[in-house]
């Protein structure tokens, strides 16, 4: 069976990963007829970033994420390793963040305006969520450089071209190297009858096509593929047609699921309610579907029992008696995160800090920024003091080797015609449940997770952990 995933998303991540599913629209075609300069947002003395963050300000005034948290606290996830690295031959790193509601789609036209026309940076950063049809505006109608953390997906990457640079796997990368790690490893028997749960957002449908072309080229029986309406603008009816999917499935005699989105509360209520009996697996076609932050910050329900495909490394160990340690690289932005928050972070912690019992539970760090910081600080350092984009990305292009924070095992890299940092290296991680009833064990875990909140477990197969296609 698989428990109910929470009606409400109670991490940031999952609100604004939900919001970029359902206020997916065409991107807005800049009125500007400026082109920038080899050298926009570089002076003498600076190099101008702007950084895109959600509004979290704005999302407190409608009650939809806890008071406790700001827009600020997300500016300072990138700042603080902007700081952390220093000038840069004699230039300061200048930040400027701009941040959009995930509730109002017309805020990402105005930050697409404000982002490359008012303030005309070097590049625009963003770690995480910010709506993938909204992109354009920024890497192709505007001509502006765009590092994210999160997926890009083919179409978007090639009419962006050297102006795009991501941290994730692309969409099709993502699901058909997971088509070929479940075939791999048998994970998934020949005579399994599987239905797809995909959508018609670009990045997500990029994703759902390409794990039904490469599971079917692979001799997999694929019967049913549902997209649901997230062009709709309309969380509501992302939840209606994800439980409409469940009685289609059926219909079709539909035994195993991959679903290449975020995790839909609608399919997974009625999977409960219904008793369908599938064996579900999650795949990265969408940015926060697999991350652990993101995972561990629901902060009850989950898709107890789901199976995540997924380069992202999650901090529990597969025999759930350990918590691992950081990596050089991780322990590094740990401490410059630590100091420019003013917070101790806990590794395998949620995306938030919460109180259990009586008991308070510290967050865990965020991913992406220190990945994108550990390796642009680096190309722009050795553009030298004649620094162009042109010269940044092909620095970037020549780091094909380099530490990745909680992304494979420990390691990405750029390279030719691979403008993104994950290798495809995946592992399958088990979704488990933990709250409040779960007890603590003499670890210090809860049922493997290092908090009382809902985290990922690494499976082993066949006594292995990591596979690639």
């Amino acid at each position: 069976m698989v428990r109910k995933v929470l009606g409400r998303a109670a991490s940031v991540a999952v609100v604004v990963g939900l919001a970029v599913t359902a206020l997916a629209v065409p991107a807005l075609a800049s009125t500007s007829s400026a082109v920038p300069t080899a050298q926009q947002g570089v002076s003498k003395d600076a190099i101008e970033i702007v950084l895109i963050v959600p509004d979290i300000d704005a999302l407190v005034a409608k009650g939809v994420v806890p008071s406790n948290r700001s827009t600020a606290e997300f500016s300072k996830r990138f700042t603080a390793m902007s700081d952390a690295y220093g000038p840069i031959n004699g230039r300061e790193i200048v930040v400027k963040p701009v941040a959009w509601d995930p509730l109002d789609v017309t805020s990402f036209d105005r930050v697409c305006t404000e982002a490359t026309q008012d303030n005309k940076p070097f590049l625009v950063v963003n770690g995480s969520g910010y709506q993938t049809s909204s992109i354009p505006c920024i890497s192709v109608d505007n001509k502006t450089p765009f590092f994210t953390g999160d997926m890009t997906y083919d179409l978007l990457q090639k009419g962006s071209g050297k102006n795009l640079v991501s941290i994730n796997l692309p969409s099709e990368v993502a699901a058909r190297s997971a088509a070929k790690v479940v075939a791999k490893t048998g994970v998934v028997p020949k005579k399994a009858k599987i239905g797809i749960l995909s959508n018609n957002n670009p990045g997500i449908k990029a994703a759902g096509d390409a794990m039904q072309s490469e599971l079917k080229k692979l001799g997999y029986d694929v019967v049913s593929k549902v997209e649901i309406n997230g062009l709709a603008n309309d969380v509501g009816v992302l939840g209606r047609e994800g439980a409409a999917a469940v009685t289609t499935f059926q219909g079709e005699g539909v035994d195993t699921v991959f679903n290449v989105q975020v995790p839909l509360s609608g399919f997974f209520n009625e999977v409960e309610r219904t008793g369908a009996e599938f064996k579900v697996y999650q795949v990265d076609g969408q940015a926060n579907t697999c991350q652990p932050t993101s995972v561990g910050a629901t902060t009850s329900g989950g898709a107890t029992g789901v199976t995540c495909i997924t380069p992202w490394n999650a901090r529990s160990v597969p025999t759930k008696d350990a918590i691992k340690t950081d990596t050089p690289l991780e322990a590094k932005c740990r401490k410059a995160y630590e100091a420019a928050l003013g917070v101790k972070t806990q590794p395998g912690g949620g995306q938030r800090p919460i109180n259990v019992n009586g008991v308070d539970y510290l967050a865990d760090m965020t991913m992406n920024e220190c990945n994108i910081a550990n390796v642009l600080f680096p190309a722009i350092k050795a553009a030298g003091k004649d620094v162009t984009w042109d010269k940044v990305y092909a620095n970037l292009m020549k780091t094909t080797k380099a530490p990745s924070a909680y992304l494979g095992k420990g390691e990405g890299g750029f390279g030719k015609n691979k403008p993104y940092f994950a290798k495809p290296e995946f592992h399958f991680e088990t979704v488990v449940h933990a709250d409040a009833n779960t007890p603590k064990d003499a670890n210090g875990l809860f049922d493997g997770c290092a908090t009382p909140q809902t985290c990922l477990i690494p499976q082993l197969v066949k006594g292995q952990e990591w596979f690639t296609p």
